[in-house]
């Protein structure tokens, strides 16, 4: 297992994450903006900002950021939290560390956690199943009239 240090993110970690942004979504035309560093900042005041690094002699990513995996969670109005964004850096991917990101994630939730995620994404709705998830809804059009989505939910952490 690969040795992860877990903590909330600083302003030091918002150029990183936002580079981390656009590096760990395909780039795939018209499906994805990733958010700037100033989306980041803003976000620090109202939503769960948590990053992993991995030990120095475990990485291989770039010289300029450490950090491998992060995500962003923010309230609801409806008082559930809705976790938008785990993003886990292309070397790292299959370690485990985005699991353990998000357990970490969860194990600080006190209320209900939601997620989208594509129906075709067999994967992730397997992953965030075994982590205690369940389908809430099957969203036709989510973004787009081809773009459908699960909304999934978590019960949050106990206690």
């Amino acid at each position: 297992m690969v040795d992860v240090r877990i903590a909330p993110a600083v302003a030091r970690d918002y150029l990183g994450i936002a580079a981390l942004d656009r590096l760990a979504w395909p780039a795939a035309p018209n499906t994805f903006i990733p958010d700037g560093e100033h989306i980041w900042r803003v976000w620090s005041d109202t939503a769960t900002l948590l990053v992993a690094r991995v030990a120095d002699d475990q990485r291989h990513l770039s010289e300029s950021h450490d950090i491998a995996c992060a995500l962003v969670m923010f309230p609801t109005q409806q008082g559930e939290l809705f976790l938008h964004k785990v993003m886990v850096h292309p070397v790292c991917r299959g370690s485990g560390i985005g699991t353990q990101l998000m357990q970490a994630a969860l194990n600080l939730a006190a209320t209900p956690v939601l997620l989208t995620v594509d129906p075709a994404n067999h994967g992730a709705v397997n992953l965030y199943q075994k982590l205690g998830f369940s389908v809430r809804e099957h969203i036709r059009g989510f973004y787009r009239p081809h773009e459908d989505r699960y909304l999934m939910v978590h019960p949050g952490s106990p206690g």
